[in-house]
């Protein structure tokens, strides 16, 4: 019995102790799943604030990957725009050297040109030299013209009066004397001091041309008509029709103009084929800085060759018999235009018809 209660003491005792230790295990455990619950939860907090990081980083990584998407078709077209560029940079410097050849080019040829303007400017001082004196001949030669001019009209016209004078009383006195042979030579003799008075007169209205002329501001379409009247006569009896369309007012010497034009539709009305009515148009085009003007006509015409020759003095194309004339007319025509610092030139076309044109300027009075 002792032992037995010796045993179970024992057995309690170390029941006892293993309930102690089981205890203090239990304790122990308690406090470590304290411990990790506590850790637990702080790891869940983390871990929730990881996956928050991991949201965010996501967003983050979406968006640098869609940043770089636009980065590299940035590159992409910034690659495409340099590639472009160096191409242009080579078009450009090739363009360069091609812009420096012609640069050295037209450098040598701005030094041609220079050297060429200084062989002008030593040209034109010469040119101006001689335009000097011959102004100077040209002034010696009309004080002579127009000594020549007063001779004609006094000295050479007075013989030939006589002449006629004589020659009238000849023919009244003894015509009853005279066979038909003597009346030709008489006749002859008279057509001859005619006409030779008819060319002194010319010549003497020629050399007056632009002698007292003065510049005024004209009706140039007035003046036209005027002279239509003046030539009322003529026009009549010739059945001429003249059209003249729109024209200038300007400045012009009014007594040549006037007498330019009268030559030029005298010519139009002489120079007409046989049983033609003549057909004259006067026009004008105004052409930078003058006005040229134009008579046509539906006359005989004039062959090229003798395009120049028609404005010399004295010239004729055709006989005194069938076309009357000194020959000075056209010569006169050209003096007033050259006054006017103009140019006078023909269109023609033997047996059709014939056009002058002539330039005036806009000149300052």
């Amino acid at each position: 019995m002792a032992v037995w209660a010796v045993g179970m003491e024992n057995k309690l005792f170390l029941a006892k102790n293993k309930i102690t230790l089981q205890k203090k295990e239990l304790g122990r455990l308690v406090a470590e799943i304290a411990i990790a619950k506590k850790e637990l939860t702080f790891q869940n907090k983390e871990k929730k604030k990881r996956e928050a990081e991991l949201i965010i980083l996501n967003k983050e990584f979406v968006f640098y990957n869609e940043e770089k998407e636009k980065r590299a078709a940035e590159l992409i077209i910034a690659n495409k725009e340099l590639a472009f560029q160096n191409k242009e940079k080579e078009k450009r410097a090739a363009e360069l050297i091609i812009a420096n050849k012609e640069l050295l080019y037209q450098n040598e040829e701005k030094e041609k040109r220079a050297a060429e303007l200084i062989l002008a400017n030593i040209e034109l001082a010469f040119q101006s030299s001689e335009k000097e004196k011959r102004a100077t001949e040209l002034m010696i030669a009309n004080k002579e013209l127009q000594q020549f001019a007063f001779i004609a009209s006094h000295d050479l016209q007075q013989p030939l009066r006589t002449v006629a004078n004589y020659m009238k009383i000849f023919e009244e006195e003894y015509v009853g004397l005279l066979d038909e042979k003597a009346l030709k030579y008489l006749l002859s003799v008279n057509r001859a001091t005619s006409r030779m008075s008819s060319l002194i007169k010319s010549l003497l209205d020629f050399s007056r041309l632009g002698y007292n002329k003065k510049m005024v501001f004209l009706d140039t379409g007035k003046i036209i008509s005027d002279v239509i009247d003046d030539l009322e006569i003529i026009i009549k009896s010739s059945k001429a029709s003249i059209k003249v369309s729109e024209m200038p007012k300007l400045n012009a010497y009014e007594t040549e103009m006037r007498q330019l034009f009268q030559n030029l539709i005298t010519n139009a009305i002489k120079f007409q084929k046989k049983d033609t009515r003549p057909e004259i148009k006067i026009y004008s085009e105004k052409i930078n800085g003058y006005w040229m003007f134009s008579v046509s006509d539906n006359g005989i015409g004039i062959d090229p060759e003798h395009f120049e020759k028609i404005f010399d003095i004295f010239q004729r194309l055709q006989s005194n018999a069938e076309y009357e004339g000194s020959g000075i007319g056209l010569a006169n025509c050209k003096k007033i235009v050259q006054l006017h610092s103009g140019k006078i030139w023909v269109e023609s076309i033997s047996g059709q018809g014939t056009i002058f044109h002539f330039t005036i300027p806009h000149l300052s009075i």
